[in-house]
């Protein structure tokens, strides 16, 4: 009889424990699950996937999570949420992006430098212009000159070119009064020969020289004429990657 009521006793602590343990896992997983936007009132917030209000509507804007983080805009100021909707960086910049290579860009008095999820200053807000982090590389201004800079900080590619565009297929187009292409050592692939060089897409980029806008591939060999209906296209996708 003793052991028949130890046992009994032994099963309904072990089936307590393993109901907290599924609520924990429960719990857990609904808030490792990325929250979807909504708008209400012209404010934003975050719903679970059962359609749940996780984060109330109150903000300016939001971008969409990633990796359980979401970029929050309110009173011209950013910082960043979890799924709880708790801050985990305050708003206090004044522009900012999302994660990338595991940092963000912030801004903060017109300068730019790069946070990780922490909310950790890890390279200083010195630039006059920076961008997203692409394969380990960001390209950033200073003193009006660009170059490139990995997630320590260091410069991988000195600030020397008057223009640039991000990585792109192993090359970026940069400027020294005409343009032409490096890889990510600084190493000249594609003389500097163009009066406008873009990134590189599916091994095509568009130049312009003398005029006229040509593909050409990474062994600068033109491959075509740019058709007249594809200038919209070419001006639109100059302009975004132009700061």
């Amino acid at each position: 009889m003793y052991i028949r009521t130890t046992l009994c006793l032994r099963m309904s602590i072990f089936k307590k424990c393993l109901i907290i343990v599924l609520i924990a896992i429960s719990i857990t997983n609904i808030y490792s699950q990325n929250l979807v936007r909504f708008y209400q009132n012209a404010k934003c917030g975050y719903k679970d996937v059962q359609g749940n209000i996780v984060v109330a509507p109150i903000y300016y804007a939001g971008s969409d999570f990633k990796d359980g983080i979401a970029l929050i805009v309110n009173n011209n100021k950013r910082g960043f949420i979890n799924n709880r909707g708790e801050f985990v960086i305050p708003l206090i910049y004044d522009d900012a992006s999302m994660f990338f290579d595991g940092l963000a860009r912030v801004t903060l008095n017109k300068k730019n430098g790069y946070i990780d999820k922490q909310g950790k200053i890890i390279i200083p807000l010195i630039y006059d212009f920076a961008d997203d982090f692409q394969d380990g590389l960001a390209r950033v201004s200073l003193n009006n000159k660009y170059g490139f800079i990995d997630i320590n900080g260091k410069i991988i590619i000195p600030f020397e070119y008057d223009n640039a565009r991000n990585l792109s297929e192993g090359l970026i187009a940069v400027k020294k009064g005409i343009w032409g292409y490096i890889d990510n050592q600084n190493k000249t692939i594609i003389s500097f020969i163009y009066d406008d060089a873009m990134e590189f897409n599916k091994g095509e980029a568009i130049i312009l020289k003398d005029k006229e806008y040509f593909y050409i591939n990474k062994n600068n060999e033109i491959l075509r004429e740019l058709p007249k209906h594809e200038d919209e296209e070419r001006e639109h996708e100059e302009n975004r990657q132009i700061h």
